[in-house]
């Protein structure tokens, strides 16, 4: 039971992580608007913004990116291939 967990965990361990930061972001950007920021604390919420954005856009791009498109292609190359070598 335990080891089919762990196997589960194991194979889906980027979308987990993918999930964690876009959760976390949305959070973030919402206290940002919730909650007033204190003087002198606005170029460390600047940088900190700047690397939650940042996470936010590497999780879009990977899921919704180019290597979402090259990893589609690769799969239909691949059926080709196959069509091909069974004619």
């Amino acid at each position: 039971m335990i080891a089919r967990f762990f196997e589960l965990f194991a194979k889906n361990v980027r979308s987990i992580i993918a999930l964690f930061v876009v959760i976390g972001g949305f959070a973030f950007l919402f206290c940002l608007l919730a909650f007033k920021v204190p003087d002198g604390n606005e170029t460390v919420l600047n940088v900190s913004t700047g690397l939650v954005l940042a996470a936010l856009s590497g999780v879009i791009a990977y899921y919704f990116g180019s290597s979402k498109d090259k990893s589609d292609v690769d799969k239909s190359d691949a059926l080709i291939e196959q069509k091909k070598a069974g004619m």
